[in-house]
């Protein structure tokens, strides 16, 4: 993240029209200031939507996966006979003679093979359907163990809080992460929970596997919907997308109170997580959500043990599917009720979606968002590290010359840190409770009680900001409309 904003590499286009470049001459400070303006006005509607790609993981080592990766290729070579019917399989998709002649990416780039992973398990998982159907059709013996092993390698690759921190960082940013792997994380789930309450709940959709949200939501204490209930043994039930978390309602007063510190989370290509599992009376779906750790444990178990199959079929059915992206497989349990999920949210009325990261290569989500493009109270927030640059579906987007589109990008304004610290607004500004709490941790840096109680205050200063935004509202005769324990109930819409 450079630490002085390069005034010509980035760009806000609003009707094609690149507005940040007359913002910016009148200052880096004024350009930031009316960047954060423009987003406040949206992050103040009723409905508001973010669309997270694998953009906004990179920093945190996180892969952006396009070709094969060295490191499954690795990964199947443990199993002789599977690595074998890889080879025949890849050389049949990529029509080269043999396995020298592969296609494969420089040295410097991972020499990975050159052809879509998501291609790739899209043509396992068809096999897998042929073989289990129809006896003696494909020819291939180890397709079960070729797609259980890529999931595991897959798996390790998406998991980042095992990864390296990327060396191309500021020191700033390093120093950061370092100390707090997911703190850009929680400093964008802080800034979103001091919404007004009377608006509703942030919707939180994303294409990534891993658990980074996931991990700043736990560390922070926010309650998070995301279709999971249980405690020992979570479940799927969509039903859960409906439900919201309120106070004891209070008879004097005729109202409820929301809790406020809560969020609706979707996982639309799935998660490193999930479990297909056998339906059962308890679980109609047959989707379980596991302890990360649990599943962590079990790589150790296979890497210790050589394990070359999966006859228990753990990794075949970890529910992580690149192959997702394509029409033919979201109309699958549970992603088919997912996208519903997405496109109920967008089709609200005042709504906004800001993607961040995302490069529309989903076709099944462009579909929903360009739907959503109809209502004329949509709006659609690009925000993107190459942008226009780096997609020719945001270049178009871009050609429409739609107000409603506006694209946000460059190698700041497109940055994680650089966009969250800067640019995303903060409702409310500082809290004395946190001064506080920097001024006695720095006075007290070894006294382990008040590291405890300091972490007390941190923990209260996102209820005590909403409570006071509440408290205003109340005092200018603005109270919240009274609830129901619905979430999806209509509320007053706001004005312009």
């Amino acid at each position: 993240m450079p630490e002085e904003l390069n005034l010509k590499e980035n760009k806000i286009f609003i009707e094609n029209t690149n507005v940040f470049e007359k913002w910016a001459e009148e200052g880096e400070h004024k350009a930031q200031e009316k960047t954060r303006t423009l987003l406040k006005s949206y992050l103040e509607l009723d409905n508001v939507s973010f669309l997270f790609g694998t953009g906004s993981t990179i920093m945190l080592g996180a892969k952006s996966i396009q070709n094969i990766p060295k490191e499954i290729e690795d990964g199947l070579k443990t199993n002789k006979e599977a690595y074998q019917e890889f080879i025949e399989i890849i050389i049949g998709l990529t029509k080269v003679a043999d396995e020298k002649q592969l296609p494969r990416t420089e040295e410097k780039d991972g020499n990975e093979i050159k052809y879509m992973l998501e291609e790739f398990l899209n043509y396992l998982l068809a096999l897998e359907y042929a073989q289990s159907k129809f006896e003696g059709i494909v020819k291939y013996k180890k397709i079960k163990d070729i797609i259980s092993i890529t999931k595991r390698e897959l798996f390790k690759l998406c998991d980042i809080d095992t990864r390296v921190i990327p060396t191309w960082l500021s020191s700033d940013v390093k120093l950061k992460l370092k100390n707090n792997k997911y703190w850009y994380h929680e400093l964008f789930t802080k800034k979103i929970l001091q919404r007004p309450l009377n608006l509703r709940r942030v919707n939180i959709f994303t294409t990534n596997y891993d658990l980074a949200f996931d991990e700043a939501f736990d560390h922070l204490g926010v309650h998070y919907i995301n279709g999971f209930s249980g405690f020992h043994r979570r479940t799927f039930k969509p039903e859960n997308f409906d439900y919201d978390i309120y106070f004891p309602g209070s008879t004097t007063q005729g109202k409820v109170q929301r809790v406020e510190k809560v969020l609706k989370y979707y996982k639309i290509h799935g998660s490193l997580t999930w479990q297909q599992t056998t339906p059962t009376a308890n679980n109609v779906y047959g989707i379980e959500e596991w302890s990360i750790k649990h599943i962590r444990e079990k790589i150790k178990k296979d890497e210790a043990s050589k394990v070359t199959t999966n006859e228990n079929d753990f990794w075949n059915n970890l529910m992580i599917y690149p192959s997702a992206a394509k029409k033919s497989y979201t109309l699958d349990y549970p992603y088919s009720e997912l996208f519903r999920q997405l496109a109920a949210t967008l089709n609200q009325p005042q709504s906004v979606l800001i993607t961040y990261g995302y490069s529309f290569c989903d076709e099944h989500i462009n579909d929903i968002i360009y739907q959503a493009l109809t209502i004329p109270s949509f709006t659609l927030i690009i925000i993107d590290f190459k942008g226009t640059e780096g997609s020719k579906e945001i270049k178009r987007l871009r050609e429409l010359c739609d107000p409603r589109i506006i694209i946000i990008q460059g190698n700041q304004l497109g940055d994680f840190p650089y966009f969250t610290e800067k640019l995303l607004p903060d409702f409310i500004g500082s809290n004395i409770n946190e001064k506080i709490a920097k001024t006695l941790s720095m006075l007290y840096p070894d006294d382990g009680q008040l590291k405890a109680d300091i972490q007390e205050v941190e923990e209260k200063t996102i209820e005590n900001k909403e409570q006071k935004v509440e408290n205003k509202a109340e005092d200018d005769g603005k109270e919240s409309d009274i609830v129901q324990t619905s979430s999806d109930q209509d509320t007053e819409d706001l004005p312009f």
